[in-house]
């Protein structure tokens, strides 16, 4: 088998650490894709793309590049070329879901991307399992590493949200630019990619109701801890209320999720019969995520029957709650508890921070 890493960065480097490291039988590396002007420290490195795309003894393209563009028409022109694709790119994926998979038909081969939701975490393949027999009702739980590492150093260490986004970023587990993550959109491609593997459909990203942590602060922490809470961002998908929701959420010290430490993720899946699934590991960083893209190439290379995927539009409901939120308006510097807000109540545009109290 022989394949091409595009990007170089923390996940392309890690692919071809465990590649190259525990000399994994019959997978060779041909080419590496950088942008131009970066230094060739393997021979194997190129910048130009039409390398790749023109040789005929790569099967297999690697996407690690993030972002759009020119991920995008990357993975368009491996896919056109009859290669089969392995990506780590959660934006790419959400964003362009159905043409990528109806073209990975039509070409007869494999587009994987296990590594972009959960890091080290199988939950894609998990739900590909799962919903062969059964039929999944609901998965829920965390799935972006770097604000539970945040999350968690704050409470742990009683420190302020820049200084455990410095920590986090000093060890590669959030980038410099931290929006995506802070600001729940990184949740948000995540749990598009989970509802429609799920569900055999393919949801629209519109109107997801979404919130992020951008301004938690050291005394919501402190005030949660006199109340017994630890938050956590949450990703919930429900198949039979068919609904999306990315949003902070307060659990009892005493309950399983509040436990997860550091940069884990943490997920359940729901089924009809089984019951719930539980999977908890590390989720940022090099070599989780790596890890998780090997394991798709490995797949690739052993044949596994390529998995149905269904493209029935879908769009999520409007909601009304009848929780317990914490909710810290524009200029007050901790919130308070509120019962009951419909969806309107909570896309009000003077909630600073607001966070679901876990029933």
């Amino acid at each position: 088998m022989n394949i091409a890493v595009l990007g170089f960065g923390t996940v392309g480097k890690g692919v071809y650490d465990i590649i190259t490291e525990n000399k994994l039988a019959d997978i060779n590396i041909l080419h590496i894709l950088r942008k131009i002007g970066s230094d060739k420290v393997l021979p194997i490195i190129t910048d130009n793309y039409d390398d790749i795309i023109s040789d005929d003894n790569v099967d297999t393209v690697v996407e690690c590049l993030g972002g759009l563009e020119p991920a995008h028409t990357y993975v368009v022109k491996a896919l056109e070329a009859g290669k089969n694709v392995v990506s780590s790119n959660k934006l790419l994926v959400a964003t362009y879901y159905d043409e990528l998979i109806e073209l990975a038909n039509k070409k007869n081969v494999y587009i994987l991307f296990e590594s972009a939701v959960g890091g080290g975490i199988p939950c894609i393949e998990n739900l590909f399992k799962v919903r062969a027999v059964d039929k999944v009702t609901r998965v829920r739980g965390i799935i972006n590493a770097t604000i539970n590492f945040i999350l968690y150093k704050m409470a742990h260490d009683s420190v302020d949200f820049d200084v455990a986004l410095k920590e986090a970023q000093r060890l590669g587990y959030a980038e410099q630019d931290p929006s995506s993550d802070v600001d729940g959109n990184d949740v948000l491609y995540k749990s598009i990619i989970i509802a429609n593997v799920a569900s055999v459909k393919s949801y629209e990203m519109d109107n997801i109701l979404k919130f992020g942590v951008r301004f938690i602060t050291k005394a919501d922490i402190d005030f949660f801890k006199e109340n017994h809470m630890v938050c956590k961002l949450i990703s919930e998908y429900d198949a039979e209320e068919n609904t999306i929701i990315v949003m902070p959420e307060l659990f009892y010290e005493r309950d399983a999720i509040a436990n997860v430490i550091l940069n884990n993720n943490y997920i359940d899946i729901y089924c009809k019969t089984e019951g719930k699934l539980s999977f908890e590991g590390q989720g940022a960083g090099r070599y989780p995520t790596a890890h998780s893209a090997v394991q798709d190439i490995v797949r690739i290379r052993e044949k596994e029957k390529k998995k149905p995927y269904g493209l029935e539009k879908v769009k999520v409901k409007y909601q009304k709650f009848d929780d317990r939120f914490y909710v810290k308006r524009k200029g007050e510097s901790i919130g308070k508890f509120i019962d009951g807000m419909t969806e309107d109540d909570l896309r009000k545009d003077d909630i600073a921070f607001l966070a679901k109290v876990s029933k």
